[in-house]
């Protein structure tokens, strides 16, 4: 060799060493010397091969940029592993050699191998994706890995062994790795510090900021046993990017939530508020904010209805949707209807959470409650119907048969010419006439009341029954009776309707007395908390409660001798159609006696109405 590749070879921190086809050693170097334990003198020992059965021209073929594994004998006997390459060298006329370059120690050695040892962990550090750095107790560089170094991208330069954490930092900082942090500023010198105050509080959770062109970086730092700071830097950019894209779906959501005509409560199994949307917080006079950790028992006084949608025990994994109608007071005091659906979400131990949706279908139940009163309304309509069908076939044909006899009667005689009995059969035709037009007249009525009113409004009881008696003046002065009338309260009606029923049951009153008695009709009414009830007694026939069920239909009358009792039996009809345009209800009192006794209830008007209605939570 020349004194330079001598030197060279001499100097090498790699073992080298050059035998023969045999691998006999022909020599070797002072790192050789050292990992393979000779003799500081160079003497081998005699005839000594370090490697059994290698076809050292097979792995020389392949090329000098390759490496090897082989298995060579420590002077001492026992063998290590380790990788080399085999370069051929030219034939000097002493036979073929080769050079053996020790790159990796695989296994075994003694302290000279240390040299290939840290070799192989910086190569196994430059296969690692994440940053790998070690900074010494003074926070100099003293090992780094490629990722670390090509992380700081146009600020490599100043990753170098030596350089401390701080001038790394603002090296990044003067690079522009950090987005938005311009070097020289507040913001700049308060990143470093906090750069440095993470690497100085090791093991901690470590900390993710911004780094580079959309780079997220999470920085971590672990002490060694020597003293030493391992610094990781992980990327989680794809990390980062889907936590974005999950928030953007989670504001969607709650965006979407938020825009719900519906109100949405999420409560745990143990009443505590976990979410709710602005609707729901609105309706409970609150906000979201406020309202996420309450105890829900507190946020809203629900009733008994509603004990079934937060009694947790009710939830099974079999039927785990429940679902209820409440009906609340509003905030402007007028009826709510709310319908709410329950989902109970199970884990181990049993049920962990209940989602609950609440609509506001007061709309939906007005216009049910209208299609009831509507087909209720057509109901009594076909009713009224075929009881004018069975009045035209019985009641109207009855005086058209007298008409029809009487006249032909009348026929008969002039054709016979006798004329004595014609006053009477004029007089027959007469009365069958008039009664006619009275049951017309009467079934006119009683058509025209309609079921329903269009726009009810306050009407003084008190009034109503002044007006009536106004109307019934001739009948009392008739009778010679007497009318009690008590002071009334205001009921939700119309006037001209309830003016007519009072001068119905009245007028009976009147006309269904006693022979040979004035009458005595009593009118006064009692409150109590189904509503009012208007109420005309009197002293007079009464009627036997055998016949309660067919007093209110339409010509029924209990008395057929009309020059007694005269009527057309539509009064009692009459009067009942009117209460029920009233939502109320009539009834004899059978109890009473003597005498008739009939009760009209109307419902208690909505206005008067107490908040007796809590809301669901």
């Amino acid at each position: 060799m020349t004194g330079f590749a001598a030197a060279l070879y001499e100097n090498l921190p790699f073992p080298v060493l050059v035998v023969d086809a045999e691998a006999r050693v022909i020599s070797h170097n002072e790192a050789a010397a050292r990992t393979f334990g000779w003799n500081r003198d160079g003497r081998l020992p005699a005839a000594a091969t370090v490697i059994d059965g290698a076809n050292l021209a097979r792995y020389a073929s392949q090329g000098r940029e390759n490496t090897h594994a082989f298995s060579f004998r420590h002077e001492n006997g026992s063998s290590f592993e380790a990788s080399a390459h085999v370069i051929a060298l030219p034939d000097e006329g002493t036979g073929v050699h080769y050079a053996l370059l020790l790159r990796s120690l695989l296994s075994g050695g003694s302290h000279g191998e240390q040299i290939l040892l840290g070799q192989r962990i910086a190569a196994a550090l430059d296969t690692m994706t994440e940053g790998f750095a070690i900074f010494d107790p003074e926070e100099r560089l003293v090992l780094f890995n490629r990722s670390y170094k090509e992380r700081c991208g146009e600020a490599g330069a100043h990753v170098r062994v030596g350089a401390t954490l701080e001038s790394i930092v603002r090296g990044n900082i003067r690079s522009g790795m950090f987005p938005g942090i311009r070097e020289g500023t507040r913001e700049a010198e308060a990143l470093v510090r906090e750069r440095l105050r993470d690497h100085r509080s090791p093991d901690s959770e470590g900390s993710v900021f911004p780094f580079g062109e959309d780079l997220w970086i999470r920085a971590e730092s672990h002490i060694a046993e020597t003293g030493d700071v391992v610094a990781l830097r992980v990327d989680i950019s794809d990390l980062k990017r889907t936590e974005a894209a999950l928030e953007e779906k989670r504001r969607d959501y709650l965006s979407l939530l938020q825009i719900l005509p519906d109100m949405i409560l999420r409560f745990d199994r143990d009443l505590t508020i976990r979410f709710a949307n602005d609707k729901y917080a609105a309706h409970v006079g609150s906000t979201t904010d406020e309202l996420i950790g309450r105890y829900l028992p507190d946020v809203a006084c629900a009733p008994e209805q509603t004990a079934a949608l937060t009694d947790i025990g009710r939830y099974t994994r079999d039927e785990p949707v429940r679902t209820e109608e409440i009906c609340i007071d509003g905030r402007d005091g007028r009826e709510m209807w709310m319908l709410w659906t329950a989902v109970a979400i199970f884990d181990d131990d049993g049920v962990s959470e209940v989602v609950s949706v609440g609509r506001d279908i007061t709309e939906t139940k007005r216009q049910q409650r209208q299609v009831e009163a509507q087909t209720s309304e057509l109901r009594r309509k076909n009713e009224a119907l075929d009881q004018f069908t069975a009045t035209v076939s019985h009641d109207l044909k009855a005086p058209l048969r007298h008409l029809s006899m009487f006249a032909e009667m009348i026929s008969e005689d002039l054709h016979r010419g006798e004329f004595d009995e014609l006053p009477s059969y004029a007089d027959h035709v007469r009365k069958s006439a008039a009664r006619m037009r009275r049951i017309i007249d009467s079934l006119l009525e009683f058509s025209q009341i309609a079921y329903r009113i269009a726009v009810p409004k306050p009407v003084a009881l008190s009034g109503v029954v002044r007006d009536a008696l106004a109307l019934l003046e001739s009948h009392v002065e008739e009778s010679g009776g007497t009318i009690d009338v008590q002071p009334m309260p205001e009921i939700m009606g119309d006037p001209e309707l309830l003016k007519r029923l009072a001068q119905n049951l009245i007028g009976n009153a009147l006309k269904y007395r006693r022979p040979g008695r004035a009458p005595v009709v009593r009118v006064y009414c009692r409150q109590h908390p189904a509503g009012i009830d208007f109420i005309v007694e009197d002293d007079g026939i009464g009627i036997d409660p055998q016949h309660v069920g067919r007093i209110f239909e339409v010509f029924q009358r209990l008395h057929r001798d009309e020059t007694v009792y005269q009527g057309t039996g539509v009064g009692l009809a009459l009067a009942r159609r009117i209460v029920e345009s009233h939502n109320g209800s009539i009834a004899l009192d059978t109890s009473y006696g003597p005498g008739a006794r009939f009760v009209v209830t109307f419902p208690q008007s909505t206005r008067s109405r107490g908040n007796e209605r809590g809301r669901f939570g």
